[in-house]
């Protein structure tokens, strides 16, 4: 019945077709699968695993779709180097046959490996256990980033995405801060030890304090180079405050894990390590605002003890003094003339006594106390007055320095140059100007005009 060929197709009538027995339809079936299914791959999950006697294997292999019976007898599966289990995802070699006596199909499975996801899912659930354990991951050993970086590292292959996007915001929020881009590759062989050498090459120039560690989205086997044991440790270790923007918001490596701070993507990563320069900006404003009024009120209470002051000298002062004198003179004139009157020899005494007290008490001599004391007080209130607008001044100067230290031409007074092409555009990359053409180098004073040769 092997070589026998049915036409079961809808095309033909029913009554034109051949009568069967339930066991020659079987057969029939058995056959067609064998000759059309007799090597096969196919990958799915392992489900309802059953290790008979230690011998032959049972298991369904599954999908999101579907379900098949397998089947791998002891002299297949003793050749296996790793231990099938439930969950696991696989892919089996073999042939579809049929269990003729209840009418159904299965892999007869010859050979069965992991797949790579889910040995490199393995070998990073692994990995960063490991690393747990031993403390990598806390937060009290990780360095906390630098609120305003005078130079930032970016490492990360230089055709990529992610690295346009990172440079692409750090101009936007910061435009003066300098960026130094090591490359390096990011998948495929080798690249976890290109990527240290780019760290390295960072950490020892000591030219940059903040590294950015960029690379753009993948599946886990395109991000396994972030996922290297030695990296880990290397980041782990490394001096200088790092942050990792590697893939998707949804994608994590074992570098995420152990860098001092974890962005979702590389753009977020230059949104962390940067302030918003306008936001600087107005900061430092109202900071200036708030000196000068308190400035302004320290001089306006100054002002009105000076005043306090200035009163209370007034009242106290010569003219006052005098006419309280002379107020008083008028009183022991009267006095004198009463007494004379009524005691003309004793009043000759006691004029001559009077006269004594009327000479240390005179106008003139209390004025000269009270004008010595005035010459006094006025100099040390000019010098208290004079030191208190210095130091209002001084200290605005120093707010007006921190906000020129933070402006673009500070930075070009250092040496640096702004480079932009034909365009108009900045240049941060050699390979943006091309030979011939013409740029200008913006200096802290004067523009230089010049043409690329080579």
């Amino acid at each position: 019945m092997r070589g026998e060929v049915v036409n079961l197709g809808a095309g033909e009538r029913t009554e034109d077709a051949p009568l069967l027995q339930v066991g020659q339809l079987v057969r029939l079936i058995a056959a067609r699968l064998r000759d059309e299914f007799a090597a096969v791959r196919v990958e799915g999950e392992i489900a309802d695993f059953r290790h008979v006697r230690g011998l032959h294997m049972y298991f369904k292999l599954k999908d999101e779709d579907a379900l098949i019976d397998c089947a791998m007898f002891a002299t297949a599966n003793r050749r296996l180097n790793f231990k099938p289990a439930d969950g696991q995802r696989v892919i089996v070699t073999g042939q579809v046959q049929a269990y003729t006596p209840r009418s159904r199909y299965q892999i007869i499975v010859s050979g069965m490996r992991e797949t790579g996801v889910g040995k490199l899912l393995q070998q990073f659930e692994a990995l960063k256990r490991q690393l747990r354990e031993e403390g990598l991951f806390d937060e009290e050993r990780k360095r906390s980033i630098p609120l305003l970086p005078n130079r930032i590292g970016l490492v990360s292959s230089r055709e990529s995405a992610a690295a346009r996007d990172v440079v692409t915001v750090l101009r936007n929020r910061f435009p003066a801060l300098p960026v130094a881009l090591y490359h390096t590759q990011v998948q495929g062989a080798g690249a976890s030890e290109q990527v240290v050498g780019a760290l390295r090459a960072a950490a020892e120039q000591k030219t940059c304090d903040l590294v950015i560690l960029a690379r753009g989205g993948g599946d886990l086997e395109d991000l396994a180079t972030f996922n290297d044991e030695h990296l880990a440790r290397f980041i782990a270790a490394y001096p200088i405050p790092l942050i990792s923007g590697i893939g998707h918001e949804t994608d994590y490596t074992i570098a995420d894990f152990v860098a001092d701070r974890r962005a979702a993507t590389p753009s977020q990563a230059a949104e962390i390590a940067t302030p918003d320069a306008a936001d600087w900006l107005r900061r430092v404003e109202r900071a200036r605002s708030s000196i000068g009024e308190a400035a302004g009120s320290v001089l306006s209470w100054r002002g009105r003890s000076l005043n306090q002051l200035s009163g209370r000298l007034t009242r106290a002062g010569p003219p006052a003094r005098l006419m309280q004198c002379g107020q008083r003179l008028d009183e022991l004139h009267d006095r004198m003339r009463s007494t004379a009157v009524r005691l003309p020899d004793s009043g000759a005494q006691s004029l001559t006594t009077l006269r004594a007290r009327l000479l240390a008490g005179s106008p003139l001599t209390v004025a000269g106390r009270h004008q010595t004391r005035l010459e006094w007080l006025v100099p040390r209130l000019g010098a208290a007055a004079h030191s208190l607008l210095a130091s209002s001044y001084r200290r605005l100067d120093v707010a007006r320095s921190a906000l020129r230290g933070l402006g673009p031409q500070n930075t070009l007074n250092r040496g640096y140059a702004i480079v932009t092409g034909p365009e108009g555009r900045v240049l941060t990359d050699a390979s943006q100007a091309a030979p011939g053409s013409d740029i200008r180098a913006r200096l802290a004073r004067g523009t230089l005009h010049a043409r690329v040769r080579k």
